[in-house]
């Protein structure tokens, strides 16, 4: 796969890296608490019902991935100690499935490592609405948002440093959550980590354009976009000229955001050990952080 222009001028103006990091050092933080209902009784906008004898909770495969989900829960891993960021981690799968193993458990394992808490979130799959999937799945992200600003402090974590993170579909989700057109009152993170998210453009392709108005993914004009961070590699189906343009535009409104291209690794890496981008990544991000001063 060739590099696009594109991609390469991004590169120099935003300052890629095609680096690596260190290892994953740190503080170990406790282990997590039991799961947690994003929702009170029913979950709005609901248009799906289990089968007769079917955890709604979700079913989970041999491989550790998580489907059919209708009760969205999530799963907190306390920082540990107090005053620590705390993140919201969304697994990709095309919002049909959430790949809770390597882009969520795994993850949550590394940003303890690094000093932060985590919460591993369950949203709502499959697809809802086969046009716009991401419609139930924001409304649980923004949810545990409220709910993680409540309780932050229970978990060591500062109520004032809560980031979102999501994988694919996931990052998708955790951009739509951060920037996309919404209600005033609206929960939004304070920081806002992309790896490899798709469906960032209108096509699947290297040459196409962000999606934006009110299904996009592009923040409304006059307001100023939260810090960004974005893994990608150069080689990914879902191109990661995607995140550079986002990027790139969350610049020009005088948002901060750092992106980092790594030339091979593909998709779908998440927190393995299966290509150098997937080693590397976290090390990456937690120098960010404290970078950003979110953590020390």
């Amino acid at each position: 796969m060739k590099t696009s222009p594109l991609l390469r001028l991004l590169s120099l103006a935003l300052g890629t890296a095609l680096l690596g990091g260190c290892t994953h050092l740190g503080n170990t933080g406790s282990a997590p608490l039991p799961p947690a209902p994003v929702w009170a009784g029913t979950p709005p906008a609901e248009t799906l019902k289990p089968k007769p004898g079917q955890d709604p909770k979700g079913t989970v495969s041999k491989s550790g991935g998580r489907g059919d989900v209708y009760l969205p829960e999530y799963v907190v891993w306390p920082a540990a100690k107090p005053g620590a960021p705390i993140v919201i981690v969304c697994p990709g799968g095309g919002y049909g499935g959430l790949a809770e193993q390597h882009e969520g458990v795994e993850v949550a394992r590394r940003l303890n490592a690094l000093g932060s808490a985590a919460v591993v979130l369950r949203y709502r799959v499959p697809r809802r609405d086969p046009l716009k999937p991401w419609i139930v799945p924001v409304m649980d992200a923004r949810r545990t948002l409220q709910l993680v600003r409540e309780h932050a402090t229970e978990w060591n974590a500062d109520p004032k440093k809560v980031g979102i993170l999501g994988f694919s579909a996931g990052g998708n989700l955790a951009a739509r959550v951060a920037y996309s057109p919404a209600e005033a009152d609206a929960a939004r993170p304070d920081f806002a980590v992309m790896i490899y998210p798709a469906y960032l453009f209108e096509k699947d392709k290297p040459d196409s354009i962000l999606r934006e108005g009110p299904d996009g993914v592009v923040p409304p004009a006059g307001t100023k976009p939260i810090p960004a961070f974005f893994a990608h590699s150069a080689d990914d189906g879902y191109p990661a000229e995607g995140s550079m343009a986002l990027a790139a535009k969350l610049k020009s409104m005088g948002g901060s955001a750092e992106v980092h291209v790594w030339a091979k690794g593909g998709h779908g890496w998440g927190a393995s050990e299966r290509c150098l981008a997937a080693k590397r990544w976290t090390d990456v991000l937690g120098e960010w952080m404290v970078d950003r001063g979110l953590l020390k």
